[in-house]
């Protein structure tokens, strides 16, 4: 849940929404749909990005919320149904084991991830050129970037967070 669950999350944003967002951008960007907004007066780049970057992260809270729900339930269900575990025993470990500000940080986590990704995949967006094939490129490269990011930020921040912690490594 520290580091797994952020991670899946910033893979799934950049997936799905983030590259969705360059093509959309791109599109709008060879289109000349922005160079038109630019001449009307409309600043394009907060009228378009930022609306993005912004439902990127007012979408990921409630479904970074209900994975932690499924990532909770089905280790309970796994547990006691298929290893045949009393839910008491399950419920004492899952309660020594769980800290509230952990699940707390795990939230922080998943909001700055989206944040990186939704930014990187509207500034390849933005910035795409040369036709469809040059919009392909741009979400080429946004994915690229947005996964080794997200690996990035997730390592800052677990060491930030867990790395004064004896019971913590990063080794495998």
């Amino acid at each position: 849940m520290r580091i797994a669950a952020p991670v899946v999350t910033g893979i799934a944003m950049a997936a799905t929404v983030g590259a969705g967002a360059t093509a959309e951008l791109g599109a709008m960007r060879i289109s000349e749909e922005i160079d038109a907004l630019e001449v009307m007066g409309i600043k394009s780049i907060s009228f378009l990005a930022t609306t993005r970057i912004m439902a990127g992260l007012v979408v990921i809270i409630p479904l970074y919320a209900l994975a932690m729900i499924m990532s909770f339930l089905s280790p309970q269900i796994t547990t006691t149904v298929l290893y045949g575990q009393s839910n008491g025993t399950y419920e004492h470990y899952f309660r020594t084991f769980l800290r509230p500000d952990d699940v707390f940080w795990s939230f922080l986590e998943a909001i700055l991830i989206t944040a990186v990704v939704m930014i990187t995949h509207c500034f390849y967006g933005y910035n795409a050129g040369g036709g469809p094939v040059g919009v392909g490129e741009a979400v080429g490269r946004s994915m690229r970037f947005s996964l080794v990011s997200v690996q990035v930020v997730v390592l800052a921040a677990a060491l930030a967070l867990y790395g004064v912690n004896p019971n913590f490594a990063l080794t495998v």
